[in-house]
């Protein structure tokens, strides 16, 4: 008995340590990178302080509890197409690209927004196009991130999302892509999408316990994983973008647990990684 509570707890120490390297954080720090190379030097030199600003727009907020002190790496670039000088502040349409430097990466081509030279950001409750786009996208960040966390673990910051993108209709530039950011929270929050933002979190947990040598309930999870798979169509952008990411560590950890009729499953699945799997398929000891 004193064995089995040994082992429970180096487990348990073994999930805490790998939680802490494996990203599951909830803490953005943030590194924003600007491209004005398609602008006319008066332009650039209006956004010379811009990238300061908006790193310390986001690294300086509370964007929930961080109970657990974990940070997420963020990459933020931000791609300047064009600049509309104005009397009063300089419109700008620019391109967004967010990552984790992990498994998250969304773009948004269609931005607009006002800028004024030295501005200081706040958050407020008041929508601003350029900070609004920020919050946007980190909720939804911190979205995915929860999701893998607890099931369904993000539902409250997809929501957060929504508020910021229900605020823009307030605004001269709900046209600039703000209905359509509207619809793409309403499209996660859906019951059909509940499959896929659950393949994330048993996937990871099948990770977790693969990790710390819990044989047993890797493969539990790993066949949960399986079932949620074969619900889910190949042809969905994200399902697509799961095999890409995972398709190696998934068939490396179907392999160890000698899960051949899952990994023969895989071939079926995701036929364009069917190499992969057949390999891994043969370095089961019969």
């Amino acid at each position: 008995m004193i064995k089995l509570t040994l082992k429970l707890c180096i487990g348990l120490l073994a999930v805490a340590v790998m939680l802490t390297r494996s990203g599951w954080a909830q803490r953005p720090v943030a590194q924003v990178n600007i491209n004005t190379d398609k602008l006319l030097p008066a332009s650039k030199d209006k956004l010379a302080s811009i990238q300061q600003e908006l790193e310390k727009y986001v690294n300086d907020f509370a964007w929930s509890d961080n109970k657990y002190n974990y940070d997420i790496p963020v990459q933020v670039d931000v791609f300047f197409e064009r600049a509309q000088p104005t009397s009063f502040e300089d419109q700008y349409d620019a391109r967004f690209v967010i990552s984790n430097s992990s498994d998250f990466q969304s773009s948004d081509k269609k931005w607009r927004f006002p800028y004024m030279q030295g501005k200081v950001f706040t958050h407020a409750e008041q929508f601003h196009p350029l900070t609004g786009l920020f919050d946007y996208y980190l909720y939804i960040l911190l979205g995915w991130e929860y999701d893998k966390k607890f099931k369904l673990g993000g539902t409250d910051y997809y929501q957060k999302a929504f508020q910021v993108a229900q605020l823009s209709k307030f605004s001269e530039f709900f046209s600039t892509g703000w209905k359509e950011r509207s619809e793409y929270i309403d499209k996660i929050l859906s019951e059909v999408r509940i499959p896929l933002r659950e393949l994330g979190y048993f996937f990871t947990q099948a990770e977790m316990r693969y990790r710390v040598d819990d044989r047993k309930a890797a493969g539990q999870y790993l066949r949960v994983v399986l079932l949620r798979l074969n619900k889910l169509s190949r042809d969905d952008d994200d399902v697509s973008r799961f095999y890409q990411l995972h398709n190696l560590n998934l068939a490396r950890m179907l392999s160890a647990l000698a899960m051949r009729p899952e990994l023969e499953n895989l071939i079926q699945l995701d036929p364009d990684n069917a190499v992969t799997y057949r390999q891994f398929i043969d370095q089961i000891s019969e």
